[in-house]
């Protein structure tokens, strides 16, 4: 007889009549009747600060992970002659502390699985196989120490003894409605990572990709439209949405990408969440030593063409030490990672400046520089088994001098970068009863940012490179501190409810000073100029409250749903938001190899510091002039700051998607998804003339702005092995919308010059992508890890000497096809010294394998003598590495 395999659950309820006692007393005390008297606003406060005081009383500390254990575990049948291992078993481990209420995992070969990365507390295994007994067991996790379990399960009816089991394993999640991938910790240990930021990980997401401007673009949304989650807590820059923390690669544990969150708890985003967990130590001292070699730099002489050793390009060590500073107690884990880098780019030469030379300084004004210093600190501790507390500092320091260096902005031309900042987590997890969990966060952070000119010149814009020292200069720090309470209730198996409150206060202030911006023509006379006017000095505060409830309720073993509410209020559009959520999971066949996943949802968007702060920026003065570049078209025009409506409004988006998931064999998975996005009241600035005076103009700040994408992606994945995987993915996509974004002119790195907006592709719309990548180990302990991106390149435009667009924006064509094979090879051996036994890993980083011509600049100016050429492209380049762990 054969048995198929189903992922069932059984329900399981948990009295509460102590719960609900409680409740009736409060709704029948004074103290009640008094709350519902007060009007909304004040209760908001008196809850905002009756949260603060429990914090503080209670030390609650804030934003990291916990001290974790392990779960291990076997699924057998006891036949009368032997014991009979249950292969491809879908194991459902439930819990209140999971930040989903449950996951699951599959037996092996053997019967057996394993999950690591549990916070303490009492989980719930559930196996339900068809033909046996549905079984149930109750374990405790400890922190830093391995649970097992054995798991026998019994037959349902008498059956033959010669009975076969093809309980075959499937890799389909049968539990999350919201589309995620998870970058594992093996695989950001040996995946090329060009710069070793968890940041590179993610354009191995289908649907994700880097710009031209090197940010992170999820499913079509512009880089500060996403949200960064460390630990659960907010990691983005407040003043302008982008991502605002560096960490240590050694630090991370795993790295998530929510495309499509239908869950209330995520919010303040459009496009995706990342979700970034880090490791906490263990039970047992550990030590990593990585990267110690520097990495000599090569360059050639443009005079002789001889090449020569000049200098240290990288020199990038990781540091990493975690142990009990108290046994089951008190748990430390510290990780240090150092960079200093150097990237060669194909600069024009600058007509102001003598050629650039091969010198004693190794020719760095062909180099962006960057140096930084990560630093990650853990301190766990454990009360008891209800109670733990967890303490985090991350520091994140550093300079980058040349940014955005490329063939037209010689390095004089080019801002530089100074910043400065650290993120203090304070966390607290109550396990208050068996299926009732309240965590609470504290975070408070400094992120102070300089971003400076090379000189004291004024910025000029020519049709062959620009000349001069950039034009705008910006020193500001900025303050935040956010309470995150988060209440987990599981009534039942088919239930697991969440309920949130997030309150933030943020501020900043600063200097905000711009300096003159000249536009020349092809015969070096003056077309524009562009002055600034005002008082430099910015400061603007923002304070957010945020309400939700969830609910994942499990209405028949193969249907769930996830139906959630959130509630936003922010004190600079002043508005209140209401955002539904709901996701379902289908599993329409039996053998469980088979879900259907989508949903819908309303999402509103940030808000940044930088839109609140727009009437307190210096106002531009354009001056036209005439062929002879002295004599002035009219008289010069003032242009006035406006926010359109008085008050900027939140811009929110309409997502939706669907897709199938089929295991067409134990090793084969094959996904079809579509996924649609629209968003709306997106903030874009637009120019205008006063027709009334000629002497003013208005630079508007609007909610005029659109965006529309739409994806169809299949997907594969290929498993053999115990850790060899291939992923295999091919995108269809079309990202269109308004191209005077905010953030294009006033962000961390400011364009002059203003076009009146137009609606077309939006600058890193990619229309067909294939991505390949995988983990394959092979013979003598070597793992190669290779990654294959082919893709449209990114669309541009036109334009003339005096700046102006020539036709539709970003449809005069695209960048050459991308195509890039990247890969690692790592070869993993032991070594004994003094008894001792050391794990060492040294391997080979090959980016662009093929030597494929991916440019990423082109002159698309065409008074330029050079018009349509491509440049920067970046060859092979060959990195080592060698990690040791004691």
């Amino acid at each position: 007889m054969r048995l198929i395999h189903t992922a069932a659950r059984q329900q399981r309820r948990t009295p509460a009549r102590t719960l609900i006692r409680q409740l009736r007393r409060f709704l029948a005390s004074r103290a009640y009747r008094r709350v519902i008297q007060t009007p909304a606003r004040t209760l908001i406060k008196r809850l905002t600060l009756a949260a603060w005081l429990a914090c503080i009383f209670l030390h609650v500390p804030a934003s990291a992970s916990q001290a974790t254990g392990k779960l291990n575990g076997t699924v057998t049948y006891q036949s009368k002659q032997q014991s009979l291992p249950l292969a491809g078993v879908e194991v459902i481990i439930r819990s209140p502390v999971l930040p989903d209420g449950l996951t699951s995992v599959i037996t092996g070969e053997r019967g057996e699985f394993q999950l690591g990365g549990l916070v303490a507390g009492n989980y719930t295994i559930t196996v339900e196989l068809e033909g046996f007994k549905p079984l149930s067991q109750t374990v405790i996790i400890r922190p830093d120490a391995t649970t097992s379990v054995s798991l026998v399960m019994e037959l349902a009816r008498t059956i033959s003894e010669e009975v076969v089991i093809e309980a075959g394993a499937t890799t389909i999640n049968t539990i999350e409605s919201s589309q995620q991938t998870e970058i594992s910790q093996r695989q950001i240990t040996y995946a090329p990572l060009v710069s070793e930021k968890f940041q590179d990980t993610l354009p191995l997401v289908p649907g994700v990709v880097r710009g031209p401007d090197g940010l992170i673009n999820i499913k079509g949304a512009r880089s500060n439209l996403s949200a960064l989650l460390v630990n659960n807590a907010n990691a983005t820059d407040p003043v302008t949405g982008e991502s605002g923390i560096s960490l240590p690669i050694d630090a991370v544990q795993s790295v998530e990408v929510l495309s499509s969150p239908y869950l209330a708890e995520y919010g303040k985003l459009a496009g995706g969440v990342t979700q970034v967990e880090t490791k906490a130590g263990g039970d047992k001292w550990r030590a990593s030593f990585n990267n110690f070699m520097p990495r000599l730099r090569r360059r050639q002489d443009p005079l002789t063409g001889d090449t020569a050793i000049v200098g240290i390009e990288s020199f990038t060590p990781r540091l990493r030490v975690s142990g009990p500073l108290v046994k089951q107690r008190l748990i430390l884990a510290q990780t240090f990672q150092y960079r200093f880098v150097r990237t060669k780019v194909d600069v024009l030469p600058d007509p102001q400046e003598p050629p650039v030379k091969v010198d004693a300084r190794g020719e760095i004004e062909r180099d962006t520089q960057l140096e930084s210093f990560d630093s990650f600190t853990e301190l766990g501790y454990r009360i008891n088994d209800k109670h733990e507390l967890t303490a985090t500092l991350s520091l994140f320091p550093q300079n980058h001098r040349f940014v955005n260096l490329s063939a037209f902005n010689p390095p004089l031309v080019t801002p530089n970068l100074r910043q400065r900042g650290f993120q203090l987590g304070l966390n607290e997890r109550a396990f208050l009863t068996a299926n009732l969990v309240l965590n609470s966060l504290l975070t408070i952070r400094t992120f102070d940012i300089e971003i400076f000119p090379n000189g004291h010149r004024p910025m000029i814009f020519t049709p062959e490179v620009n000349t001069g020292s950039f034009y705008n200069r910006q020193n500001r720090k900025t303050d935040r501190i956010e309470l995150l309470e988060t209440l987990s209730y599981q009534p039942s198996m088919r239930h697991f409810f969440k309920f949130g409150l997030n309150a933030a206060h943020t501020k900043f202030d600063g200097f905000h000073h711009s300096s003159s911006v000249h536009i020349l023509r092809a015969d070096g006379t003056l077309s524009q100029l562009i002055e600034f006017v005002g008082d430099p000095y910015v400061e603007r505060d923002t304070t957010e409250i945020t309400l939700f409830a969830q609910d994942k309720w499990m209405v028949h073993r193969r249907v769930t749903f996830d139906v959630g509410l959130r509630y936003d209020h922010e004190t600079i559009a002043d508005e209140h938001l209401l955002a539904p959520r709901y996701g379902f999971v289908i599993m329409p066949t039996r053998d469980a190899r088979t879900a259907i996943r989508g949903g819908v949802g309303l999402f509103w968007g940030k808000m940044p510091l930088s839109v609140g702060a727009f009437d307190q920026l210096q106002q531009r003065v354009v001056t036209l002039f005439g062929a002879d570049g002295r004599t002035p078209l009219g008289p010069a025009r003032r242009f006035t700051h406006v926010i359109g409506a008085g008050r900027p409004r939140t811009p929110y988006n309409v997502a939706w998607n669907i897709e199938v998931d089929r295991e067409l064999t134990p090793q084969l998975t094959l996904r079809l998804g579509y996924a649609q996005r629209e968003g709306r009241r997106e903030l874009i600035i637009n120019p205008f003339d006063d027709p009334r005076d000629g002497t003013r103009g208005v630079l508007q700040l609007s909610n005029g702005g659109r965006s529309h994408y739409k994806e169809f992606q299949v997907i594969a994945r290929y498993r053999f092995g115990e850790a060899s995987n291939i992923f295999a993915s091919y995108t269809r996509s079309a990202a269109t919308g308004d191209l005077n974004a905010f953030n294009e002119f006033f962000g961390n790195f400011q364009n002059p010059i203003i076009r009146p907006n137009e609606v077309s592709r939006l600058n890193f719309d990619a229309p067909s992508r294939l991505l390949v990548w995988g983990s394959v180990d092979l013979p003598w302990k070597i793992t190669v890890f290779p990654v294959l991106d082919v893709h449209d390149g990114f669309p541009y435009s036109h334009i003339d000497e005096n700046r102006n667009f020539i036709g539709p924006r970003n449809r005069a064509g695209r960048f050459p096809l991308f195509v890039a094979l990247d890969m690692q090879i790592i070869k993993r051996f032991q070594v004994r010294v003094r008894g001792k036994l050391y794990n060492l890993h040294a391997g080979v980083k090959l980016f662009n394998l093929t030597n494929h011509f991916n440019p990423r600049d082109v002159q698309n100016n065409i008074n330029s003598l050079t018009f349509g050429r491509f440049h920067n492209s970046v060859g092979t380049l060959l990195r080592g590495s060698f990690n040791i762990d004691f």
